[in-house]
């Protein structure tokens, strides 16, 4: 692609890559709950699991507890 000077075969190109990666290679299938596989250890203190995988990121509060 970089020896390409054709914005429209660049363009091409990188179609070309991305139906490749994204159709054939993938091995990924995201799901709605994807995030909500939350591994948990009992030792695992101070950590509450938020509804959102965005939300209640703050690991300041989180400590092992062994």
């Amino acid at each position: 692609m970089l020896h390409e000077t054709d914005p429209a075969t660049q363009r091409k190109l990188m179609r070309e890559f991305e139906k490749h990666g994204l159709d054939d290679q993938s091995h990924e299938i995201m799901t709605l709950w994807w995030y909500r596989i939350v591994p948990h250890r009992s030792y695992v203190k101070g950590w509450k699991i938020g509804p959102s995988h965005f939300l209640n990121q703050d690991l300041g509060t989180v400590w092992l507890d062994q």
